[in-house]
């Protein structure tokens, strides 16, 4: 339990790149129960006389739902590249101490690949 409170605590990691994927699979279940309702929208329009409605929003409903994922996948992975680029800027670092001639410090995170 101490192990967690102190990464919460400490910036040493991010949890930034947990929470993305949190909030993309809360988002694609949004998704997808939003595009659930569309289609019993659809099937209680066809149900209730207005077959054109029903079919154009039968044929709407899975083809903007399968939009709407992809897009919501493309704006999550615009917010992990900003966590990527700053653990690919720490192996550089790293790297370019090693490169000089110098050690990198203890404490901080070494991720450079021996």
């Amino acid at each position: 339990m101490s192990s967690i409170l102190q990464r919460f605590l400490g910036f040493d990691r991010l949890i930034g790149p947990v929470l993305v994927k949190l909030v993309y699979y809360f988002g694609a279940a949004a998704i997808v129960v939003a595009a659930i309702g569309g289609l019993l929208a659809a099937i209680f329009s066809l149900a209730g006389g207005n077959f054109g409605g029903g079919v154009v929003q039968l044929l709407a409903v899975p083809a903007v739902g399968a939009v709407g994922l992809v897009y919501w996948r493309f704006l999550c992975e615009l917010f992990m590249l900003a966590f990527l680029a700053y653990e690919r800027l720490g192996q550089v670092r790293d790297l370019m101490r090693i490169a000089a001639g110098q050690a990198p410090p203890e404490g901080e995170n070494n991720t450079a690949a021996f």
